[in-house]
């Protein structure tokens, strides 16, 4: 399958976050100590152990078995692990600033690599304490990180990773004021000797093929909540998939992350029966353009890092997994979790979301109803012309998920043929309904979605996603909604306009949450406030529900000029 053969492009996203100081991953974004501190003074005081230097490449092996990896249809790697054992006890210098602060620095050198980044087989970081990586020109910085980032406590160790950093000269940096009395652990176990690079130019990434329409296109208006469940997954630093965010019965906004078995590293055996820990691999949020076009991005782009790997069925090729990092915790991102349908029907032709190339967010458009492919475990998709494209699939969207009209999962991207080259080529996807029970070949708990997804056993048909408001919304625009709104204790939402809650969805108000409905008619609601939340209707506001409203004890309800039906 074509899709098996993954992308060289990933510094397609990484080379953007470079031009905004890459402030991609889950940190504080801040600069690093040192750069507010006397330069001369550290390098008076380095050690010996200041500098690593890995060894040179050998590229002639590498190609070979660059070729080797493409005839056996593994992913392409874009980078070469050095096994390696630092920390801080065993390299870098150490420095005591004058005001009692201690400060901890380690230079990486890798001959002729475009970009570097580093996996942590142990990491764990105490309050106050601050971890940086930065390229020694300082054009490039991440971090930093935080206890935040801590997957264990002390005790119970586990690892990390950080992004990428361009250049092949750069320093990782450990802050710990002096009022924390418990050392950080933070050992490396790989440096990633990055030989593979793709220049973003100032006209945007565009890397995939010029056919591919971007999710905020108008092709992707009616699907603005369902862009926000996909992302981009960096495996291990070594290679790109698709997956999504996906809804249980329990509407718990628990982050189960949906994507393709093959998208998992076989190199490292990983299964669900035998080894779950994704501790490297990094889910980039929020990856896309703003309009139509391909001349910036916005709002910067987020990543979480980790996972633990909970079900995988090699025959229909899904991939369950738990993340490690929740998105919820993302500033300024509002995560989505997908609904999905587990009947076996096709339903109305919908549309893929996915990342092609490891380029931003893309829309494709479904042409008919799919249909069984040969091997019953599968879809077979055709994506027809629009408006301002004809999205197919490419290397780095396995994974990705298969939506109907009615906006609900029927399977992820295993491969196929389509391409801009192909426009009329199908593509393949498990099926869902297959997922959910696993095959006769592999059925049991770690081969099937409905202990995972339907823990609750309610034993329905289809789940509508679900939305989560923590701060301040506003939807203006008439629209159908899909999914499940919940609004937390520290949520905000007014609808304005004429909205109309489709299937069995319904909005949930939390404690301390607030409804406003300012002005137009809000249909086919199923309402439920809980104790201490807020309803006010106003400007002739109208809720039109589906069974009815009986004011709960302690909510707040203020209808000022509008009504409840």
């Amino acid at each position: 399958m074509r899709r098996l053969h993954f992308i060289r492009s990933l510094f397609i996203f990484v080379a953007f976050c470079a031009f905004v100081n890459l402030k991609a991953q889950l940190s504080t974004n801040e600069k690093p100590i040192s750069f507010g501190i006397d330069t001369e003074m550290l390098i008076k005081h380095r050690n010996e152990n200041h500098i690593v230097t890995m060894p040179q490449l050998d590229m002639a092996k590498i190609e070979k078995e660059d070729r080797e990896d493409d005839e056996y249809d593994m992913p392409p790697r874009y980078g070469y692990r050095h096994k390696v054992n630092y920390n801080l006890n065993n390299s870098g210098t150490w420095y005591e600033l004058p005001n009692g602060d201690k400060l901890w620095q380690l230079n990486v050198v890798c001959p002729n690599a475009l970009s570097v980044n580093f996996c942590y087989d142990k990491f764990w970081i105490p309050d106050g304490g601050k971890l940086f990586v930065y390229s020694k020109d300082r054009k490039y910085t991440i971090g930093a990180f935080t206890s935040k980032n801590n997957k264990g406590d002390r005790e119970h160790l586990r690892g990390f990773a950080t992004g990428l950093v361009f250049g092949g000269d750069v320093i990782l940096e450990y802050y710990q004021p002096k009022n924390i009395r418990a050392d950080a652990i933070i050992s490396i176990e790989y440096v990633v000797h990055g030989y593979r690079y793709i220049k973003i130019d100032k006209n945007g990434f565009d890397t995939s093929g010029c056919c591919m329409v971007n999710i905020n296109c108008e092709e992707g208006q009616n699907w603005q909540n369902e862009k926000k469940a996909v992302a981009m997954i960096l495996v291990n630093g070594e290679r790109v998939c698709t997956g999504s965010l996906i809804n249980t019965t329990s509407l718990n906004q628990a982050p189960l992350f949906l994507t393709a078995c093959h998208c998992l590293n076989d190199t490292l055996n990983e299964d669900a029966l035998s080894n779950t820990d994704l501790t490297y691999y990094t889910f980039y949020w929020n990856y896309e353009a703003p309009g139509c076009l391909n001349d910036s991005i916005d709002p910067l782009p987020c990543s979480t890092s980790g996972a633990t790997l909970l079900a995988n069925n090699h025959f229909v090729d899904f991939a369950l997994l738990s993340l490690t990092e929740d998105p919820i915790n993302i500033s300024n991102y509002i995560p989505y979790y997908l609904g999905w349908d587990r009947s076996g029907d096709s339903g109305a032709p919908g549309v893929g979301i996915h990342h092609p190339h490891g380029d931003i967010k893309k829309i494709s458009t479904v042409a008919s109803e799919p249909v069984t492919a040969s091997n019953t475990y599968f879809w077979s998709v055709s994506w027809k012309s629009t408006l301002n494209g004809h999205g197919t699939t490419e290397d780095g969207s396995s994974g990705s998920p298969l939506l109907t009209a009615d906006h609900k999962v029927i399977g992820q991207l295993l491969g196929g043929v389509s391409s801009c080259n192909n426009l009329l080529g199908p593509d393949k996807y498990g099926k869902f309904s297959v997922s959910w029970i696993g095959t006769k070949k592999e059925n049991d708990y770690y081969r099937r979605l409905d202990c995972w997804l339907d823990s609750l056993n309610m034993g329905v048909q289809a789940l509508e996603g679900l939305l989560i408001i923590p701060a301040i919304k506003t939807m203006s625009t008439d629209q159908q909604l899909y999914s499940n709104i919940r609004i937390t204790g520290t949520g905000q939402l007014t609808i304005q306009g004429n909205n109309e809650m489709m299937g069995n969805s319904r909005i949930i108000v939390e404690g301390g949450g607030k409804l406003i409905v300012d002005g137009g008619t809000l249909s086919s609601a199923d309402l439920i406030l809980k104790a201490g939340a807020s309803l006010r209707i106003i400007n002739g506001g109208i809720i039109e529900t589906r069974k009815g409203f009986k004011a709960p004890v302690g909510a707040l309800i203020n209808i000022e000029n509008g009504k409840i039906l």
